[in-house]
């Protein structure tokens, strides 16, 4: 008598069985794809992205066939940064910027074949190989892609979760990143064990019960111990911190000055000083004006009009402009004038986005000394970077202002960036957008007040903001976890070149 264990399925319902499963590794992945996009804003699904990696990282290793593996990877991409750069960047940038989450997602399909590696050194990597890969290839971006920068760093899905995110101040950004990724990859490890335990797969090299203990264990210990010291940190902010009240100038201008045909300097004027006033009627003392907002210098043109109107305030202005004529450098600047009408000093834009012209004023961090506190400023690219705040925290800094010419879905995103450079250094921080973004920002990363409008409007934002404190170790450690991550990413890649080569030797 035949019994049920020894009937086996037709190759019919077997060929269907593998035909589901490819399915759904498929299908895995692009859920993956877009729990990372929807972690970050405007979604603000920030939970997701603790669990994003875990289906598309278990279907590229458990579900789709071995040769195919690498497109678990490339649509998780896909659906992640086609959807996320098409909104940063927008129409205005052409189809490449439109498109570009295509091409890199067809790179990484090409290229993800690490579940070779992993096979040949039987998985006992793949939790430290997966986490300092994420992370080397971040820190690869915001050094040598400038247009892209920090943008799209997990760790800023983290942005309005200010008791998770105070060790920033020690660890930076890629060390949340890190966090951020053990978890992911030691749930994934646990995920693929239960997996080969229960099913028994027989394409599969399985992973070892023991070491997946330890990587639970590990990634577990790591990620409440960030957490209780962020709880901590965020417990010693001092709640005394002097505060002053900002103001950040939304004129609904989105074409730089020099190049706006319609919005001339005295339509611009009329609409800053309508704007001022309605500032210090709020009680505004610092008031900050977004990128490229004017087309001279208030040094040289429209000074009269400038420092009386700045008189008339009693507060202290930044006053953003850029200057493009022929014959002339390119500057793109902000010039900080007293209450008194005083011009104190000038920051020039440190990082050009592609196409721009540095202005020669580049390479200095001037901080301002005032009865308010000691003030700087940086401008729109600067704040996408980690070194130019930490420059002007270092050299005294209490507040920043980021000055942005936002486009596209640009201000969704740019906020997030300042938040951390904010609890990195310790400082407030003042986003000013054209447009669309306006954010006062306390030391602690925490938002006094956040505006969001993609459609744009013309907005006077007023709130009290905390003053830096301290010195934070980050100031002295900088980024060393993501080069870190990076000399052990490149590591790897060498290491999977010798193990295959070996392979093949054996073979």
């Amino acid at each position: 008598m035949t019994t049920i264990a020894e009937i086996k399925p037709s190759p019919a319902v077997q060929a269907q069985a593998v035909n589901l499963r490819y399915a759904l590794g498929i299908a895995l992945s692009v859920i993956s794809g877009l729990m990372i996009l929807f972690a970050f804003p405007p979604y603000g699904a920030w939970p997701l992205i603790w669990f994003a990696f875990i289906p598309y990282r278990f279907a590229q290793h458990r579900l789709l066939p071995r040769k195919w593996s690498g497109l678990a990877a490339g649509l998780a991409m896909l659906f992640f940064l086609g959807p996320y750069l098409a909104r940063l960047f927008g129409p205005d940038y052409g189809p490449f910027f439109q498109y570009l989450g295509v091409w890199i997602a067809i790179l990484v399909f090409l290229v993800g074949k690490d579940r070779l590696f992993h096979e040949r050194t039987k998985y006992r990597w793949f939790v430290l190989q997966g986490t300092v890969d994420w992370v080397g290839w971040e820190m690869i971006r915001a050094t040598f892609i400038p247009l892209v920068a920090t943008n799209g760093f997990i760790a800023y899905t983290q942005a309005t979760q200010p008791w998770l995110i105070q060790p920033v101040s020690i660890f930076s950004v890629y060390g949340l990143g890190l966090v951020i990724c053990l978890f992911n990859y030691a749930l994934t490890y646990a995920l693929m064990a239960w997996y080969d335990r229960k099913y028994q797969p027989a394409d599969a090299v399985r992973v070892d019960q023991g070491s997946t203990r330890r990587w639970l264990a590990g990634g577990g210990i790591v990620t409440a111990a960030w957490v209780v010291l962020s709880l901590i940190l965020l417990a010693a902010v001092p709640d005394d911190s002097p505060k002053l009240r900002a103001a950040a100038l939304m004129p609904d201008y989105s074409l730089p000055a020099f190049q706006d045909t319609e919005n001339l300097a005295e339509q611009r004027l009329e609409t800053f000083t309508q704007q001022i006033r309605e500032a210090t009627r709020q009680g505004a003392q610092v008031i900050f004006t977004p990128e490229m907002g004017f087309d001279f210098d208030p040094r040289l043109e429209h000074t009269a009009e400038v420092t009386a109107l700045a008189k008339e305030s009693g507060a202290y202005i930044f006053f953003d402009y850029a200057v493009a004529r022929e014959g002339e450098p390119f500057r793109n600047e902000s010039v900080l004038i007293s209450p008194q009408g005083e011009f104190l000093g000038t920051y020039a834009k440190n990082h050009a986005a592609p196409g721009e012209p540095l202005s020669p004023g580049a390479g200095a961090y001037p901080v301002f000394d005032t009865p308010l506190g000691k003030l700087a400023t940086l401008i729109c690219h600067d704040a996408n970077y980690t070194d130019v705040a930490r420059r002007l925290k270092r050299n005294g800094a209490e507040l920043v202002s980021a000055g942005f010419r936002e486009f596209g879905g640009y201000g969704g995103q740019l906020w997030t960036n300042a938040v951390f450079r904010a609890v990195e250094n310790r400082t407030g921080m003042v986003v000013t957008g054209v447009a669309t973004v306006a954010a006062i920002i306390n030391s602690d990363g925490s938002l006094a007040v956040l505006k969001v409008n993609p459609d744009g409007e013309r907005i006077t934002l007023v709130g009290d903001v905390s003053l830096g404190f301290g010195k934070p170790a980050y100031q002295f450690l900088g980024d060393w976890l993501g080069w870190a991550a990076l000399v052990v990413m490149v590591f790897f890649m060498g290491f999977d070149i010798y193990t295959g080569r070996r392979a093949r030797q054996a073979a």
